[in-house]
């Protein structure tokens, strides 16, 4: 019997060292494929091997290889080492398995710092790129740590507050680079994720600052490691738990804020690699860093190997960042899928509601006559070259009513949307824009005006309408395993988002003559709505709004869950499938008008429930009339503050959601 089970273990070692050993060829047989094919000068392995062995710096072509080519292969090694490990120490440390470096918000701060120093520091100083990266890095940590800070550093609460942070910086970002477009170009491609070099300045740099952190990490390692046996049982053995998880954290921060400062945002590494290296089953905490940090290392240099060839095909350069988002994304959505996140990552426990009723007249009359007066006001007062008028001209007429209707009319639907989602999946932090719903409407329409498809009105609502269900399909068919959990929802929306994120950087860097017209309604732009758009939204928005209405019995008793809702004879995945159609349709109209940045959808629901309007029907009414008012206020803000220069409502209205959302997390 013995004998038997030791040859069935030989027999199970044998097959695994097969199996590696047959990876291992193949990355080695890929690898030197793609040297061969990428190898300036096309002379391949044989130019490679002349420039490591009897460099000649007389020769021209040893010089670009060792100047050029040699240093990119080394910055992608490095920079996918040190997010890897960065990101196996967030996961670990979090007790979550989606943890990355760019959840906490690290990699927005970076650029943020980045566009700051470019416009602030004056040309005479001369400072490191790496350091306002760095410091935007450490601020955007910082204030991630702030908000957590109440919560005991609860992993979902952060990965939550990293990406309000990260949308919140992100529309500061855009408003800067629209303001300063031309000093600003070379952001669009450095915030990309581009590895390209001239010289070893950034191995040099990146060298001592992923081997330092990785020496503290691996010191470390017996504290961090105690975390395993849980918090209690780390504790009673001396470990001061609090103080592992920040010093752990802030060294995986560091090598992420100077990855980032040196080549820009380079996505799903993090997440990645340390999902394969569990796979590969390493069984303590070192062997899995370093596993991971290997396994990042041949990722980004497999993905920057795979698009060197392709990069400067009519003239554009595509971002290395860029492309592991595109591959990232859908590992993401697979790993949501397979893995199941445990209850105890909900940020915090459900405590038991106080209701403080107001009467519904008196909340929604006042709210009427502000709406009203906003529509007036966004009308007829305004800036011209003359400085501030009150004015009834109908030349200035014909060109602000369409834009205040479709801002008010865009505001609605997004409220309503909104509204919706967060009663069908019970969580207060869900959105049309960040479940990913209008970034697949957004998607859609990108890829069609890049192929010059979407031409027409009647083609961009296709297209628009087809990107917003495919999103709504992927994420039916994830919550559908999951019923619906709000971590899964919410996880699987920032998946979505960052796929359409690293289509837009692309063709950001791409050069093309459509780069600005496609960021300024990204931005969510009412520059040139027609009366053809208000006639849409109007129709459009209107009908869905009385069908939701209509529906709002529903959407109380979903938002109770499914066992109490199917206790009265409810269907919940048939009203499931219906509530979710109306968020789709509701944000694609939106979307196709006045494009997907916007806090409006996470926005408006909770400032109607801090007016104490409970019920649905009461709630969608008053969401309604705010998410028009801020869209309103928000556009005419935009037009005004800095005439004769003007900002997309839906990126200011981005900046001031995204600023109170950040308020309600902190209380």
């Amino acid at each position: 019997m013995q004998s038997q089970v030791s040859s069935t273990n030989s027999f199970v070692r044998s097959g695994q060292i097969a199996r590696s050993f047959f990876i291992f060829t193949f990355l080695i047989v890929t690898v030197s494929f793609l040297l061969n094919w990428t190898v300036p000068y096309a002379q391949g392995l044989p130019l490679l091997w002349q420039t490591l062995v009897h460099y000649d710096p007389a020769n021209y072509q040893h010089l670009i290889v060792h100047l050029t080519y040699l240093p990119r292969l080394t910055v992608a090694i490095l920079c996918g080492f040190s997010l890897a490990v960065a990101g196996a120490v967030m996961q670990f440390v979090l007790r979550n398995p989606i943890a990355s470096p760019t959840t906490l918000g690290v990699a927005s701060g970076a650029e943020l710092g980045m566009v700051l120093g470019i416009l602030l520091l004056p040309v005479s100083v001369s400072v490191p790129s790496f350091i306002p990266a760095f410091l935007g890095g450490s601020l955007a940590t910082a204030l991630v740590f702030l908000l957590s800070a109440k919560r005991g550093f609860a992993p979902v609460h952060m990965v939550l507050a990293g990406m309000v942070i990260s949308l919140f910086f992100g529309s500061i970002n855009t408003m800067l680079l629209l303001l300063h477009e031309q000093k600003l170009s070379s952001v669009f491609i450095w915030g990309a994720g581009t590895l390209n070099q001239n010289g070893w300045a950034t191995v040099q740099t990146l060298l001592p600052m992923t081997l330092l952190p990785l020496a503290a990490l691996l010191l470390l390692q017996r504290p961090l490691a105690s975390l395993q046996l849980g918090e209690g049982v780390a504790s009673s053995l001396g470990v001061n738990v609090k103080q592992v998880k920040v010093l752990c954290l802030g060294l995986a921060i560091f090598m992420t804020a100077t990855v980032v400062s040196e080549v820009g945002l380079i996505g799903f590494v993090g997440i990645v690699a340390p999902a394969i290296a569990r796979m590969i089953g390493a069984r303590k905490l070192y062997q899995h860093l370093l596993n991971s940090g290997l396994v990042g290392a041949l990722m980004l240099l497999l993905a920057d190997l795979l698009i060197q060839p392709f990069s400067g095909v009519g003239g554009e350069m595509l971002p290395t960042g860029a492309m592991t988002a595109l591959i990232g994304s859908p590992f993401l959505l697979w790993l949501l899928r397979r893995k199941t996140l445990q209850s105890e990552l909900r940020a915090r426990e459900e405590g038991v509601p106080h209701y403080h009723h107001r009467d519904f007249s008196k909340t929604v009359w006042p709210l009427a006559v502000i709406a009203l007066i906003c529509l007036v006001l966004a009308v007829t007062v305004g800036q011209s070259q003359q400085g501030w008028a009150f004015s009834l001209s109908e030349h200035l007429w014909e060109y602000r009513i369409p834009r205040v209707l479709v801002a008010l009319l865009a505001g609605i639907g997004l409220a309503l949307a909104g509204t919706i989602i967060q009663r069908v999946t019970t969580n207060p932090m869900a959105s049309p824009e960040v479940l990913g719903i209008s970034s697949g409407a957004a998607l859609a329409l990108v890829i069609g005006a890049l192929l010059g498809v979407s031409v027409e009105r009647h083609e961009q609502v296709l297209l628009g309408t087809a990107g917003a269900m495919v999103a709504t399909g992927v994420i039916w068919l994830m919550g559908k395993k999951h019923k619906f959990a709000p971590t899964q929802t919410l996880l699987t929306g920032i998946a979505l988002s960052a796929g359409l994120d690293a289509f837009l950087r692309i063709a950001m860097s791409s050069g093309q003559d459509n780069v600005r017209a496609l960021l300024t309604w990204l931005s969510g732009s009412t520059y040139l709505v027609s009366v053809q758009d208000v006639v849409l939204l109007a129709v459009g928005v209107g009908i869905l709004l009385i069908v939701t209405l209509s529906l709002s019995r529903w959407i109380d008793l979903i938002g109770l869950g499914e066992v109490s809702a199917a206790s009265v004879g409810l269907d919940c995945r048939r009203v499931r499938q219906v509530l979710l159609l109306l968020v789709a349709a509701l944000t694609t109209l939106c979307t196709i008008v006045i494009g997907p940045l916007s806090f409006v959808g996470l926005l408006a629901p909770h400032m109607a429930r801090t007016l104490n309007q409970y019920s649905a029907h009461k709630q969608l009414i008053v969401a309604s009339l705010l998410g028009g008012c801020l869209m309103v206020i928000a556009d005419w803000i935009g037009r005004n503050l800095w005439f004769p220069w003007q900002f997309p409502a839906g990126l200011l209205a981005s900046v001031i959601g995204g600023g109170y959302f950040l308020y309600l997390m902190r209380k």
